[in-house]
């Protein structure tokens, strides 16, 4: 009797364990933050001025050797009741051209 329970919980663990593998697989790309709809919009004519205004300044500012500039942010989800510890994170990257107008944004 004992065997068998064991081997039904034994079962019932490696099912599991096998549908949230699957699960974790197949999740889309969740995006932490509100600014994809903007971004897809603003590029070609939004400025540093613009983004800024609208994203804030951000966390890193690199420039590029070909001219432009990179703008990083970090966007991350918090939890815990004691204090933050963190969840995910993930960066959007800007990318301006040598006029200021931004030509391309990932949040990869």
């Amino acid at each position: 009797m004992l065997i068998q329970l064991r081997c039904i919980v034994r079962q019932l663990l490696l099912s599991f364990c096998l549908f949230m593998t699957m699960i974790g697989c197949d999740l889309p790309h969740v995006r932490l933050h509100p600014y994809s709809e903007y971004l897809n919009e603003s590029i070609g004519h939004a400025d540093h001025d613009a983004v800024a205004m609208k994203m804030g300044a951000p966390h890193r500012h690199v420039s590029l050797d070909k001219g432009g500039d990179l703008w990083t942010y970090d966007f991350c989800q918090y939890s815990g009741p004691g204090g933050p510890s963190f969840l995910s994170c993930q960066k959007i990257n800007l990318i301006f051209d040598k006029s200021g107008k931004l030509v391309q944004w990932d949040d990869k």
